[in-house]
């Protein structure tokens, strides 16, 4: 008997184990199926339903295709059965595959996925229980299993093959259909490239509007075109007159002027519109698209014109037609209008800032749970130094929206102005926790470190902000201040010089510098010269900077500062003394430092920043 007979009559252990094994996913697969055609299961319940089958499917068919590894390997089949074997066992996995997307609407198919697997595992089976052949036959045997295997496999192909044929019919109509369309939009482009190169300067400022928005790919033309237009004013005008909106909506981009008779017309193109559209009933449901020209979804507009013109007859009519409709669709509308009016109305070149109150009032009184409007009005109320009010504003944005940094940074600076630092440190932080890139919140948090003398700290934020934006003039001048401090002069005559170039007319600025450059060393005349000449040389404190170019002296404008009793010349006395004092350091005149350094010390009031360079300067002077 030959080692393979040996094998082949052993009791077909490792067949037999395999086998129970594939019951497992089996049995799970056809519960899975079942259950899917049920159709009791939400399309979560179907989905984890279809998944687990192709989890189970998967490795029942591997187990499969090792049943007949087995029954080929340590049984016996005929060669031609073996080479068939592989392609067979492939297209039964795939067959299955194929009827599982059918089994949801088509019970039928299930007989796939069911009776696929016990036809494969019975003739692996055979295969590998060779005493059985003299029974059954290899070749007969052999070929009636793989033919039932095929037969099954085959129940799910015609369809599959059907819907295939669609699919590449229907991707090639809509192909078609793409190339139709594409063909279209070209030829629409052209039409429309064709209209507008016969627009002229002469062309009316309405026919370039034509071309205006964001799905009309000649936008960015277009708008260049009328911005070229000398009548492009006047014509917006008219427009408006004509009942057009587009010069509101592209008021900014047109680059146009709110003259009297633009506010006009705007108004009475908002009016009109608003008196058009009163409710056919106290029951109507208001919607924005009942005013266009308004666009009261969003009522830019409104804030625009409110800024720069008188437009409240228009915005009595619109509120007064708005108001018509059911209270629960309006209410909402109203509290957006009233915000953009209160915004106006704060941002208008007279800052009217009561008026902005009354609107504000009004839109927390329609819309309680909008963020934006108690920020805005705690924006107010700050402006107003009633710091409680605006704190109790912006508690409640923050309770609304935990997530609105604005509201912190301006908590931050309202508990800043009552000069709780702890309270304003938290602020702080907290907005900067959310928004790591606010720098207005890094710089204001550093300024409440200065005033702790956590220099270090407030270098930390001030280094920060200007590192996330390199043109923040404040963030340069606050970081120069704190390495001035420090004794950095070079450090700080680097900052002023990147504050300076921002602002070349900033005389505090410009005098620091020379102060800085003269304690490093440096050329600090030259530059100052230069400096000079963009400041403004008849108000104060050019004086100082005329004295240090040797075009006056100190004593001189100690003197004139001394002798006016204006209460301001107070606080310009005191920076004489500061400034004066601190050239006298960095020449090496210390007495004459130390008397002007103590003199502003004492004589300045304390929120000045003389007063802190003063004390950070009089412990270095030389004793």
């Amino acid at each position: 008997m030959t080692a393979e007979d040996s094998a082949r009559r052993s009791p077909p252990v490792g067949a037999i184990i395999t086998l129970i094994l594939a019951g497992f996913p089996y049995a799970g697969m056809l519960a899975c199926l079942f259950d899917l055609h049920s159709g009791g299961n939400d399309a979560m319940g179907r989905g984890l339903d279809e998944g687990f089958a192709v989890v189970f499917g998967i490795a029942l068919w591997l187990l499969l295709g090792g049943l007949l590894l087995i029954g080929g390997i340590r049984g016996a089949m005929p060669e031609w059965s073996a080479i068939a074997a592989a392609p067979l066992w492939a297209l039964s996995a795939m067959s299955a595959a194929i009827a599982l997307d059918y089994i949801e609407h088509d019970s039928s198919y299930i007989i796939v996925p069911a009776l696929l697997p016990p036809a494969i595992a019975l003739y692996a089976l055979w295969a590998r229980l060779t005493r059985l052949h003299r029974l059954l036959q290899p070749l007969p045997t052999s070929a009636v299993a793989w033919i039932v295997v095929a037969l099954i496999a085959a129940v799910p192909l015609p369809r599959y093959f059907i819907e295939q044929h669609e699919r590449h019919v229907l991707a090639a109509e809509e192909a078609e259909e793409a190339q139709r369309q594409a063909a279209a939009e070209a030829e629409k482009q052209r039409l429309n490239l064709e209209r507008f190169e016969k627009l002229t300067a002469d062309s009316p400022l309405w026919d370039y509007a034509a071309f205006f928005g964001k799905d009309n790919e000649l936008d960015g033309q277009a708008i260049a075109a009328a911005r070229a237009l000398t009548h492009r004013q006047a014509d917006a005008e008219e427009a408006l007159r004509r009942g057009m909106a587009f010069p509101l909506v592209n008021f900014e981009r047109l680059d146009l002027n709110l003259t009297p008779a633009f506010c006009s017309a705007a108004g009475d193109l908002l009016r009109q519109e608003a008196a058009a559209h009163p409710a056919p009933s106290p029951d109507t449901e208001f919607e924005t698209k009942l005013l266009p020209n308004l666009e009261a979804d969003d009522m830019s507009a409104i804030e625009l014109l409110s800024e720069n013109c008188d437009i409240d007859a228009a915005v009595a009519q619109i509120r007064g037609t708005i108001e018509t409709y059911k209270p629960s669709s309006r209410d909402g509308t109203l509290a957006l209008l009233a915000w953009r009016r209160g915004n106006g109305f704060y941002q208008h070149q007279r800052h009217d800032i009561e008026r902005a109150l009354q609107e504000y009032n009004e839109a927390v009184r329609l819309g309680p749970g909008n963020e934006q409007f108690h920020k805005y009005r705690g924006d107010v109320y700050y402006d107003l130094k009633r710091y409680d009010d605006a704190i109790a504003d912006y508690d409640e944005a923050v309770r609304i929206n935990p997530g609105y940094s604005e509201a912190y940074y301006s908590r931050g600076n309202a508990y800043d102005a009552k000069g709780d630092d702890e309270k304003a440190l938290a602020s702080f932080d907290e907005a900067i926790r959310i928004a790591p890139e606010f720098v207005a919140a890094h710089n204001n948090r550093g300024l409440v470190y200065i005033r702790e003398g956590k220099l270090d700290l407030a270098l930390a934020d001030f280094d920060a902000a200007a590192q996330r934006a390199p043109r923040f003039r404040l963030a340069l001048d606050n970081r120069a201040r704190v390495r001035f401090f420090q004794g950095d002069y070079a450090g700080a005559a680097e900052d002023f010089a990147a504050a300076l170039k921002l602002k070349p007319d900033e005389p505090y600025t410009a005098m620091l510098l020379y102060l800085s450059q003269l304690h490093a060393g440096q050329d600090a005349r030259a530059p100052l010269k230069g400096n000079a000449a963009a400041l403004d040389r008849g108000t104060w404190p050019y004086p100082i900077v005329a004295a240090w170019l040797g075009d006056s002296d100190a004593q001189t404008v100690q003197a004139d500062a001394a002798r006016d009793p204006n209460p301001d010349r107070v606080g310009q006395s005191c920076e004489a003394d500061f400034y004066f004092g601190d050239a006298a350091f960095a020449n090496g005149d210390a007495a004459t430092a130390r008397d002007l350094l103590e003199r502003a010390v004492a004589r300045c009031p304390s929120d000045y920043l003389e007063v802190t360079l003063a004390k950070y300067e009089l412990p270095r002077l030389p004793q």
